[in-house]
């Protein structure tokens, strides 16, 4: 009777591949929940950001929601990391991150809201802690109704995230070591890096209407 080869995930490859790509996840759903509060505004009016604290808060949940997301996707559906993923199964975690993570963003908002609050002197100590149990209890009617505003920019983010994600997949499954090793890191900044800080710093009429 013939004898089935296993074989066995790289450890090394997954957990860089795992962690490569969470990173970027983690950059993306910063510069996707930015563009969407943009989308918010009429053609007509005159787009702003979240400023400051807000600002600051904001993107911890959107890094949280990012942890929440990619990091056990990427772990387990990509376990084989010495050989490359198909495009399709890129394309469904670029799917899932591009649902996923903004409802999850959305879902944690009054938890953003309520930090924001305190640091900023808008909330005591007491109401501060009254804002954070209506999180905990709303965060169902949040995840559904705050994070579908930000959808239609978290699947053009889940776009970016399966083509880089796959570039990144087929670097970390070089037969080169030093591609394989270093290449993840350095296509995850040469790519997430430059989105961010256009999500961040690019003109907000322009990133609305093409979010739009």
């Amino acid at each position: 009777m013939a004898t089935l080869d296993v074989v066995s995930p790289d450890a090394g490859r997954r957990k860089r591949l795992t962690a490569s790509i969470t990173l970027l996840g983690i950059m993306l759903s910063i510069a996707a929940f930015h563009v969407s509060v943009l989308t918010r505004f009429q053609y007509f009016e005159e787009a702003t950001r979240i400023q400051g604290w807000g600002a600051f808060f904001f993107s911890i949940v959107a890094i949280i929601s990012a942890i929440i997301v990619v990091p056990l996707a990427v772990y387990h559906i990509r376990d084989l990391a010495q050989n490359p993923g198909h495009p399709i199964t890129w394309f469904a975690l670029g799917a899932g991150f591009g649902v996923l993570t903004p409802l999850f963003t959305g879902g944690f908002s009054r938890t953003a809201s309520a930090f924001t609050g305190l640091v900023e002197g808008h909330l005591g100590a007491g109401d501060f802690f009254s804002a954070m149990l209506d999180a905990v209890l709303v965060f169902p009617y949040d995840f559904v109704v705050e994070g579908t505003l930000n959808v239609i920019v978290g699947l053009e983010s889940g776009i970016l995230f399966a083509v880089f994600g796959f570039i990144i997949d087929r670097i970390n499954a070089s037969k080169n070591e030093i591609v394989g090793t270093w290449g993840p890191w350095i296509f995850t900044a040469a790519t997430g890096i430059p989105v961010l800080l256009f999500s961040l710093l690019g003109p907000t009429e322009f990133l609305r209407d093409l979010a739009s």
